[in-house]
């Protein structure tokens, strides 16, 4: 149980970075992209969603089986093309280990507040802060322009957190429905402990397709089922 829970969050937590829409312009397309993955031989289904609000956009991501449920918003908006963070939500209830973290952003006092349980932490605000979510918004933004290499400052869990990326080419991938091409993005990290890998799919506007993840010698791998998106491309399934 310990060892499928580890395995969980870790392919929650990867996919959770890779919520959010793309587009050059100051307007984001609405979309559900649903994924089937496989953790230690049991099958679970991640829902994410992005919808406009009247403040802006909410990204969200839902994991349900017979284990528990997983739950993470956020909520940003557009000023020009800079992405402004609101507000942050994570929930968890899996296998009796239940926890609530929000991340509340005051302008006026310029700090975003994390609250985890009883635990309390102020984050002084500064103009290239990223949400946990909305960083995947200027990832994909940053795939479209061609950039080679990402980093972004993002709020995890009460700090300051550097993320770093980098493009490696163009693959196939096999979906149910066909196959597709796609960017291959790598996950940079100071050790070789962890291999992250994403697949973009620039007909798609860059939506996550496929996600690889290899640790301490277990594989697991994610893969778009289904999405529902006004893009250049139409709805896909």
């Amino acid at each position: 149980m310990n060892r499928f829970r580890r395995s969980f969050l870790q392919c929650w937590l990867v996919l959770m970075a890779l919520a959010g829409d793309t587009s050059a312009a100051s307007t984001l397309n609405p979309y559900e992209a649903i994924y089937k993955a496989n953790v230690n031989g049991l099958p679970v289904t991640i829902t994410s969603t992005l919808e406009t609000t009247a403040e802006g956009y909410r990204i969200s991501t839902a994991a349900d089986n017979f284990l528990g449920k997983l739950r993470e918003h956020e909520r940003f908006h557009l000023v020009g093309e800079h992405i402004v963070v609101d507000e942050y939500e994570y929930q968890r209830a899996l296998l009796g280990s239940e926890r609530l973290e929000r991340l509340v952003v005051d302008r006026g006092q310029g700090i975003a507040r994390y609250r985890r349980d009883d635990r309390a932490r102020d984050i002084p605000l500064t103009p290239d802060l990223l949400g946990p979510m909305s960083y995947q918004v200027q990832l994909r933004r940053d795939l479209a322009a061609g950039d080679a290499e990402f980093s972004y400052r993002v709020m995890h869990r009460g700090k300051v957190k550097e993320y770093h990326f980098e493009r490696e080419g163009t693959e196939p991938v096999a979906l149910p429905s066909g196959a597709v091409e796609a960017v291959r993005v790598r996950r940079v990290r100071d050790d070789n402990d962890r291999e992250t890998v994403f697949w973009m799919a620039p007909t798609f506007d860059f939506q996550l397709i496929k996600l690889r993840q290899i640790e301490e010698g277990e594989r697991y791998e994610l893969l778009l089922a289904e999405l529902r998106a006004a893009g250049a491309s139409g709805d896909r399934e």
